[in-house]
């Protein structure tokens, strides 16, 4: 059992470093936003989905792993919490899980303010450009232009900038 426990443990480590890197990325996200670095904003989504994919995995592996453990414990979930775990396991593992835990809830949360962040810049963003199509159109709505896909209505596709704007 102790084995398991400390399979357990691992994985919850290595989630801490993957959401550790998810962090830096959201950041170095927001940066790109700020900047206007397309290029870099690119990168960085691409690198996030994969960091997401990674969290993803390992959750599910740390599940499988909690899931064994509840049989070796007998407990009667076999999808237990990690708080569940806790409270089953000797206490120099209960101690350093309840450590790791508590770490995982702080950068979740972290993870959930930052891209809140990133996606009010991300609709502020998008709605400048509205207002300065709108603007460069002549007083055009700019939801009356384009779909939500971004792509330009069916007939609105010849039309001519004022460039006295």
């Amino acid at each position: 059992m102790e084995a398991i426990i400390e399979e357990l443990i691992d994985v919850i480590a290595e989630e801490i470093e993957a959401f550790n890197e998810l962090l830096v990325t959201l950041h170095d996200k927001q940066r790109a936003i700020v900047e206007g670095e397309i290029e870099q904003l690119n990168t960085t989504v691409e690198l996030e989905t994969k960091l997401a994919n990674e969290t993803k995995s390992l959750e599910a592996l740390r599940l499988n792993k909690s899931q064994k453990l509840a049989e070796q414990l007998e407990m009667d979930s076999l999808n237990p919490k990690l708080g569940e775990i806790i409270d089953q396991v000797e206490k120099k593992y209960a101690q350093r899980l309840s450590d790791q835990r508590n770490l995982l809830r702080t950068l979740v949360g972290k993870i959930q303010v930052l891209n809140k962040s990133n996606q009010f810049l991300l609709d502020y963003s998008l709605e400048f450009i509205e207002k300065s199509m709108a603007v460069l159109l002549s007083g055009t709505e700019p939801m009356s232009i384009y779909k939500k896909d971004g792509k330009m209505l069916k007939g609105l596709k010849n039309i001519v900038l004022d460039q006295s704007a």
